[in-house]
C-alpha cells in the first residue's frame, strides 16, 4: 500500500522548468591554442531557459584567472546576429531556444604551461520585469606546446676546408617553439664527395634553448672547389609522444688549395757591423705569403768559406700570414775579405697534402774592414818612455 502511494506522490508532482533565462555553451572555436598565439575565439551560446533575456552583456575571465586575455573590451553587448559587436545600443532579445556567437579577439599567455584551462565567462542581463540576472558559464580550452626546431648556425673546424682533408662539422639546433622537444636524433645527409659520421643525438631540447650536434668528416681528395648541398634531417618526439621529422638544408663550400710562398721578410745581424774574425748571430725572419699552411720548415743556409758555424734552423709549421725567425750563431772568418757577400738560403715544407717542396732565397752580408790597431810592443815602448820623462822631471825639480 505504502508503494502505491508512493508511486502516486511521484506521477502527479508538477513538472519543473528552469525559471528565467539559462545560457549554455554549445560550442567554441578554436578548442586548442598555443602559448603566445593571437587568434579569434568564437563562442557560441544557448538560451535554454522558459524566459527571454534582455540587454545581454559578456565578461571574459573577468578576474583573469585564465591563460585567455581579451585584445579589445572584454565586456561585449550580444545581438541575435552572427557577430557580437562591442556597443552599448540595444540589440533586441535573446528568446527562449536561440543562439547567439560571441567573438573575441584574444592572445594566450607565452608563459602559460601547456593543459588544459576552464575558462569563466560572466554574462549579465535583464528579465521579463527588468531585473538583472547574472550567471556564470564555463568552457575548456586546451593549450598545447609545438616544439619549432631550426638550424641557428653552421660551422666548420678549421673554418677553411679542402679536398682530401678532414673537419669537423657542427651544427647549432634552436628550439624556437613552445614546447620542448625529445629524444631528439640529428641526421646529416651528404653528397658522395664526403664521407664520415652521419647521426649525432641530442636528446631533450627545451623552448628557447640551443645544442651543437658536431660530425667528423673527410673530403674526397676528387672533391672540386664549390659550395656544396647538406641537409639535416631531426627527428623528435613532441608532447604527444609522436615522432615527427623536419629538414633543413644548407651549403658546405670546399676551398681551392692555393700555393705555399715563403719569403724572406727582413734580415738583421748582432753586432751590426760584422769584422774578419768576429762572431756574430744571424736573425732571418721568413713569413708565409701564400694561400696554405706549411709545415716543418727548416730553414738552411748554403756553405761559404767566409762564414762558418751553426747553418740549420727548424721553424716548425707557419700558417698564412704568420712569420717566424730562424736564428744562426756564425764565425766571420778570418782571411775573408771586406765587401759584400751574396747568401743563399734553402727553405724546405711540408704542404697541407704532406708533400716536401725546396725553395730558394738570397740576400746580402756585408764584411768590414777591420780597424787599425796600435802594436803592443810599440805601447809598451811609448810607456816606458813617458815614465822616464816623468822621472826627470820631478829630479830636476828637487835639485
Amino acid at each position: 500500500m505504502k508503494i502505491i502511494v508512493l508511486f502516486l506522490a511521484i506521477v502527479m508532482l508538477p513538472a519543473v522548468y528552469a525559471v528565467g533565462a539559462d545560457f549554455y555553451v554549445t560550442d567554441v572555436a578554436p578548442k586548442q591554442v598555443t602559448p603566445g598565439e593571437t587568434t579569434t575565439l568564437n563562442i557560441t551560446l544557448k538560451n535554454l531557459g522558459s524566459e527571454y533575456a534582455a540587454y545581454l552583456r559578456a565578461i571574459l575571465d573577468p578576474d583573469s584567472k585564465s591563460p585567455i586575455r581579451a585584445v579589445g573590451p572584454s565586456k561585449k553587448y550580444l545581438t541575435r546576429a552572427d557577430v557580437a559587436q562591442a556597443s552599448y545600443e540595444y540589440f533586441g532579445l535573446v528568446l527562449q531556444a536561440a543562439e547567439i556567437m560571441l567573438q573575441y579577439p584574444v592572445c594566450v599567455d607565452e608563459n602559460a604551461s601547456v593543459g588544459t584551462y576552464s575558462v569563466p565567462l560572466k554574462l549579465i542581463w535583464e528579465d521579463a520585469v527588468r531585473k538583472e540576472q547574472n550567471q556564470t558559464v564555463y568552457f575548456g580550452i586546451t593549450l598545447y606546446g609545438a616544439p619549432a626546431l631550426n638550424i641557428a648556425s653552421v660551422s666548420t673546424l678549421p673554418s677553411r676546408i679542402y679536398a682530401d682533408s678532414e673537419f669537423n662539422l657542427s651544427t647549432k639546433i634552436e628550439n624556437t617553439g613552445t614546447y620542448k622537444a625529445r629524444a631528439i636524433e640529428a641526421r646529416l645527409i651528404f653528397l658522395k664527395e664526403f664521407t664520415g659520421e652521419r647521426t649525432a643525438f641530442i636528446g631533450t631540447l627545451e623552448k628557447d634553448k640551443t645544442s651543437a650536434a658536431t660530425y667528423n668528416l673527410k673530403v674526397s681528395k676528387d672533391a672540386a672547389s664549390k659550395a656544396y648541398d647538406f641537409s639535416l634531417q631531426t627527428s623528435y618526439l613532441d608532447e604527444s609522444g609522436v615522432r615527427k621529422i623536419i629538414e633543413k638544408n644548407f651549403e658546405v663550400y670546399v676551398s681551392e688549395r692555393g700555393k705555399v710562398d715563403l719569403e724572406i721578410a727582413g734580415v738583421t745581424t748582432s753586432p751590426t757591423k760584422l769584422y774578419p774574425g768576429k762572431d756574430f748571430a744571424l736573425s732571418a725572419q721568413v713569413e708565409n705569403v701564400g694561400k696554405q699552411d706549411a709545415k716543418a720548415v727548416k730553414v738552411q743556409l748554403a756553405a761559404m768559406k767566409e762564414f762558418t758555424g751553426e747553418r740549420t734552423s727548424f721553424l716548425g709549421s707557419l700558417k698564412q700570414d704568420d712569420t717566424s725567425t730562424a736564428i744562426f750563431d756564425l764565425t766571420v772568418a778570418k782571411d775573408a775579405e771586406p765587401g759584400s757577400y751574396d747568401v743563399e738560403m734553402q727553405i724546405s715544407y711540408l704542404d697541407e697534402l704532406g708533400m716536401e717542396h725546396f725553395e730558394k732565397k738570397h740576400f746580402g752580408l756585408a764584411v768590414a774592414e777591420a780597424p787599425k790597431t796600435v802594436p803592443y810592443a810599440w805601447i809598451g815602448a811609448g810607456a816606458v818612455i813617458l815614465l822616464s820623462l816623468v822621472y826627470l822631471i820631478k829630479r830636476r825639480r828637487s835639485e
